[in-house]
């Protein structure tokens, strides 16, 4: 027991930990690694909790008060153990609606790009026929940069190419997986506070990288930045990872503030051991989990009884 709540202060002060800390000067790519362990951790530990509550709480007899008793072929250890399942039946219908949701938002874009797709257009890109403003990666297993004819037209020779180079960004770094990933812990943790907040740093981090990936390909970070405004300002209902998505205002903010000359600021380290330490966290308390859980069920089975009414004991 004391093991299981020196654990749980473990993994409740890295999953705060982030939360704490400025990120937004930090390398993008620590920092993506960062939320995204802090996501997996909340979902484990709302796996954890699940799991507690239905393997050792009924063990303390909780709902029992008075003691075990029978209604004719209902028992008490019946209901408890069915109340103390829902909250394992919460998380796993949580999963299965956001699974879904990315089944659907994966055909809507497959939908969108079949029915408005016009043509190819600047570096290997496929221009829609919509007006509003949108440069986007569109599909999973075989991502493609979307640019739509209003985007051809708003932005000027050097946003578009900027743009286009922060979409490459993305397909090259595998954010896709990385954002599927975080969405599906989200589904999962979502019943703790901050879950949210959690995935909305992530997907600013990755954008962040995409536009790190951008300059690196020699672009001005004013023009990146001009270009992500714009995009922003569009009427389209964007993928995921699109050039406006994220937090534009701090993405903007820390584009122009930087110095293009200035050489990148070398991480701390403390930073540099947080990234990794955070993911050997998540590996071991996935790989701890079913141990826990095996554990727990051999001593509710120990300590429990029978959960079934023979006649002796309804009269």
């Amino acid at each position: 027991m004391t093991f299981l709540v020196v654990a749980g202060v473990l993994l409740a002060a890295a999953i705060a930990l982030p939360h704490a800390l400025k990120l937004d000067r930090a390398p993008a790519g620590f920092t993506s690694a960062i939320w995204l362990s802090a996501l997996l951790l909340r979902a484990l530990a709302s796996v954890g909790v699940a799991v507690a509550a239905e393997v050792y709480l009924p063990i303390t007899g909780l709902l029992e008060p008075f003691g075990a008793w029978c209604a004719g072929a209902l028992s008490s250890h019946t209901v408890t153990d069915a109340v103390f399942g829902l909250p394992a039946l919460a998380l796993a219908g949580s999963l299965l609606f956001s699974v879904g949701g990315l089944f659907v938002a994966a055909r809507r874009v497959r939908g969108l790009v079949r029915d408005t797709a016009i043509g190819a257009g600047p570096g290997g890109s496929i221009v829609l026929s919509d007006g509003a403003l949108l440069v986007a990666v569109a599909g999973l297993r075989r991502p493609q940069v979307v640019v739509s004819a209003g985007a051809l037209v708003e932005l000027d020779e050097a946003e578009l190419r900027a743009g286009l180079d922060h979409e490459r960004g993305h397909i090259a770094l595998r954010h896709r997986y990385l954002l599927v990933a975080g969405e599906l812990a989200r589904a999962v943790g979502r019943f703790l506070p901050g879950t949210s907040a959690a995935a909305r740093e992530l997907t600013f981090a990755l954008e962040r990288h995409a536009d790190s990936y951008a300059l690196s390909r020699r672009h001005e970070p004013a023009v990146l930045a001009s270009a992500i405004c714009k995009a922003a300002r569009g009427a389209f209902a964007a993928p995921a990872l699109s050039l406006g998505g994220g937090v534009v205002t701090r993405r903007a903010r820390l584009l122009l503030e930087a110095d293009p000359e200035a050489k990148p600021p070398r991480p701390h380290p403390g930073l540099v051991a947080l990234a990794p330490a955070m993911a050997v966290l998540v590996v071991g308390a996935a790989l701890a989990l079913p141990f826990a859980a095996h554990a727990g069920y051999h001593e509710k089975h120990r300590l429990g009884t029978p959960h079934t009414c023979h006649a002796s004991d309804a009269a």
